[in-house]
């Protein structure tokens, strides 16, 4: 039986022509069916995984359109129909892994006592890095990582999620919304950055094969001394 390419392909017709034909009874279509057809989730799914392996491995550029097609094996235009352009289909890819916003939620409820910075290091790191570590969510750190480097819209994208999670973890950590504490943030989010390209997408030895904890134990200390230079009565 020819699946829906092979339909397409031999009529001339697009894949989403040929997911569009009902089947008829007595030369007369079936009525139209209501909601998601039962097809679409699994094609999304397909879509947005080949998105994300290539915005992994190729950068914003190297990810075209067709070479997402080609990967989810799909008709190009589906990718138009279900995301518009590539812009929406990267955003979608990074998405369905991960929340940027939700990167330091395992944080909630571990603000600190006024002026305590012993350990708040070692759980930046950990709830940063973890989302590097973790398989579910590491394509989608690699890729932000690669097309922000890249693509000048999406950096701008990026900037905007660093800074918002900085935020973030600066209010679990109980720390005050100043511009010492703005710095010191962007300072030590820059190292952890640092630490994960070269562990994640460079792969430098040692960094690549380093037990996690280990790394945590080696990276906690210099977000530590960054932490201590705050004024805790500022």
């Amino acid at each position: 039986m020819w699946g829906l390419m092979d339909v397409a392909k031999s009529s001339g017709t697009s894949q989403i022509e040929a997911e569009d034909r009902r089947t008829t009874v007595g030369g007369r279509p079936l009525p139209a069916r209501s909601g998601r057809r039962p097809g679409d989730s699994g094609t999304r799914a397909k879509i947005l995984t080949a998105a994300l392996e290539l915005f992994a491995t190729k950068g914003y550029a190297g990810a075209t359109i067709r070479a997402i097609a080609d990967r989810a094996q799909v008709d190009p235009a589906l990718i138009h129909h279900f995301f518009t352009n590539k812009e929406g289909v990267y955003q979608a890819a990074i998405d369905s892994r991960l929340s940027a916003s939700s990167i330091f939620d395992d944080l909630a409820g571990t603000s600190m006592p006024h002026g305590d910075v012993l350990g708040q290091g070692k759980q930046f790191a950990r709830a940063y890095l973890s989302f590097w570590e973790a398989p579910a969510t590491r394509l989608a750190m690699i890729a932000i990582y690669r097309v922000a480097l890249t693509d000048t819209t999406t950096s701008e994208v990026y900037r905007i999620r660093v800074t918002a999670s900085n935020d973030h973890i600066a209010r679990h950590l109980g720390l005050p919304e100043t511009d010492e504490v703005d710095a010191m943030m962007a300072v030590g989010s820059a190292h952890l950055i640092g630490i994960a390209a070269l562990r994640y997408v460079a792969k430098v030895e040692p960094l690549a094969s380093m037990d996690f904890d280990d790394l945590i134990t080696w990276v906690a200390p210099a977000l530590d001394a960054i932490f201590a230079r705050r004024d805790p009565d500022a």
